[in-house]
């Protein structure tokens, strides 16, 4: 599928969410190749992982597989940073655990703050300004923060894929073509706000059906906040966010890899994000791109 972007996800051992993802034109001759090497009908990154040194022997195909890996763009989510924003805000204000907060509120808001620090908060808006400070008044039906926990499912983790999914969506260096579009001011003309909404097309693997539907009102609502309420109608049948089994595309074939690379690198490093960013095309933490 043209300008699709293919994304799969891992989880760190402290609970990181990584999703990986390849551009629709990115080469993926490399997946083939190291399939055929190790065997497998499927290439995962739980096959390469204890095959790593024979593939580092085979130093042509090594080359290959770096290269490829490389392309990847890394899209990550931890959630306990928002849980300890959580946490010094219920300290600030007073409150005494065991006494005005439980762990249950405490994931409470901490799914808050996952989604509402996503995109989705654009949604949230009935003109989706990004640059506004009051975000209470005139949210769409279906698309407030409480809204949107429970048609994903209700629970932190749910909070935290759909949240990551979002970001993978719109990466921080695409916000500004959001804005430009959404905001009212410097809209684009009509061929480059039907590619700027094309370019939020993913293919992810199968793991969480509810939210695809979520983000696929989420670009239909900005489609229409773009002007372009007809794209939807002119796509046809075609969703811009699906789940798609991975035995037969390559791209998230090489995505499993890049995800699973990037958690070890993570582990490896204690979470040194720069050396992470110093791997691949580029890297994002809770939307801020890390230098590297």
């Amino acid at each position: 599928m043209a300008n699709f972007v293919y994304g799969d996800s891992c989880i760190s051992g402290d609970d990181k969410y990584v999703i990986a993802q390849f551009r629709h034109d990115a080469p993926m001759g490399w997946v083939a190749e190291l399939r055929a090497f190790l065997v497998k009908d499927e290439l995962k990154y739980k096959y390469f992982q204890p095959e790593r040194h024979r593939v580092v022997a085979n130093k042509p195909l090594w080359r290959r597989v770096r290269a490829g890996v490389e392309r990847a763009e890394i899209t990550i989510v931890d959630p306990f940073e928002y849980q300890d924003r959580v946490l010094f805000d219920l300290q600030e204000s007073g409150a005494e655990p065991g006494y005005d907060f439980d762990d249950r509120v405490v994931f409470e808001l901490t799914s808050n703050a996952l989604i509402e620090d996503s995109p989705l908060r654009a949604a949230q808006m009935s003109q989706f300004d990004w640059l506004a400070n009051d975000f209470d008044t005139g949210t769409p039906e279906g698309f407030s923060t409480q809204q949107i926990k429970h048609r994903i499912g209700g629970r932190r983790r749910d909070a935290v894929v759909t949240a990551a999914r979002a970001h993978a969506m719109v990466s921080p260096s695409e916000k500004w073509d959001l804005i430009r579009l959404c905001g009212g001011f410097d809209m684009p003309n009509m061929m480059e706000r039907l590619a700027i909404i094309r370019r939020m097309g993913r293919v992810f693997d199968v793991e969480h059906a509810k939210s695809v539907v979520l983000l696929n009102e989420f670009h239909d609502r900005i489609a229409e906040a773009a002007q372009m309420p007809w794209l939807r109608t002119l796509d046809g049948s075609r969703r811009m966010v699906t789940e798609e089994k991975s035995e037969a595309i390559d791209h998230i074939q090489g995505a499993d890899i890049a995800a699973g690379w990037a958690v070890d690198t993570l582990m490896l490093t204690n979470g040194d994000y720069p050396t992470l960013a110093l791997q691949f095309a580029w890297v994002s933490v809770n939307g801020v791109v890390v230098p590297g």
